[in-house]
């Protein structure tokens, strides 16, 4: 039987990365791939003739002694960099590159020509309970880390702010982000971000809602279409977004928030836990 093993970072287990691209993303595998035995072990553990999927956090620590040894032991090996740059091992190392986004796939063809590249985009958290909710008012929130958002305090008059730890275990936002019937992704541009996946777009997808966001980002606007209605244009001031907040809570139940809507349907269709399988199976076989 062919073998999937999914190495992560012990100091990281706790990380939503290694949450969700590692114990998350296997549960998906066994469904995906049913004819694949699928492991999850920390870096390190004895791994022989295996396809082997590192996650973000083992490949921020991973040397190019333990790779080698992987190499060594008959494996093929999958690296997983999501959000970060491709480690310096990749072109030695990687037989296959998964990017987690539209516009990494694209970058990684053109860095790593001798290697092979692989889209498998981001999964929702399956923990999500994404059953409809039919909102009978505007209330907007953000689901994150408050580092990576545009927030005054103007803003958070208008903007309910639910904190998210990603560098551990974090899941009590799940139980209030049915309440919104709208999200903020408006980001602020730090100097480590690089190839994020859309997955604030994909979550707000998958609990049906429209949310906010800036036209320069391009993974959102490659998912979202230059033509929906709620793209902030940058350079984001605090003027522009309260502008966007209140014509959002406007158009609430409009034909201009049913087409919001109608974008959102479409990314949930395209980002289910059956699309992402397939698209890890095509990965890994």
């Amino acid at each position: 039987m062919p073998r999937l093993v999914f190495l992560y970072a012990e100091q990281f287990a706790g990380a939503g990365s290694t949450v969700m691209r590692g114990f998350q993303l296997a549960d998906l595998a066994r469904h995906a791939l049913r004819r694949h035995s699928v492991r999850i072990r920390p870096l390190g553990a004895r791994t022989t003739n295996a396809t082997v999927f590192l996650t973000k956090g083992a490949l921020r620590v991973a040397t190019p002694v333990q790779l080698d040894d992987l190499l060594r032991r008959g494996n093929r090996l999958l690296f997983d960099p999501v959000d970060e740059l491709p480690p310096s091992t990749t072109a030695r190392f990687a037989d296959v590159l998964i990017a987690s986004s539209l516009t990494a796939f694209e970058e990684y063809g053109r860095s790593f020509p001798g290697t092979r590249v692989a889209l498998v985009n981001h999964h929702v958290d399956p923990r999500l309970d994404t059953t409809p909710v039919q909102h009978s008012t505007f209330r907007a929130g953000y689901f994150g880390e408050r580092v990576n958002a545009v927030l005054t305090d103007r803003i958070e008059e208008h903007v309910d702010v639910v904190p998210i730890d990603t560098s551990r275990e974090d899941s009590g936002w799940l139980a209030s982000i049915r309440d919104y019937s709208f999200h903020y992704a408006v980001r602020r541009h730090r100097e480590l971000d690089h190839y994020k996946p859309f997955l604030k777009g994909f979550t707000a997808a998958h609990c049906g809602t429209p949310l906010l966001i800036q036209r320069d980002q391009q993974e959102a606007v490659r998912w979202l279409g230059d033509d929906y209605p709620y793209l902030v244009d940058a350079p984001v001031s605090e003027e522009q977004v309260l502008d966007a907040l209140a014509q959002a809570e406007s158009d609430f139940g409009s034909p201009r928030w049913r087409l919001a809507e109608a974008a959102m349907a479409g990314i949930r269709a395209r980002t289910t836990a059956q699309r992402i399988g397939e698209e890890l199976a095509a990965a890994v076989l």
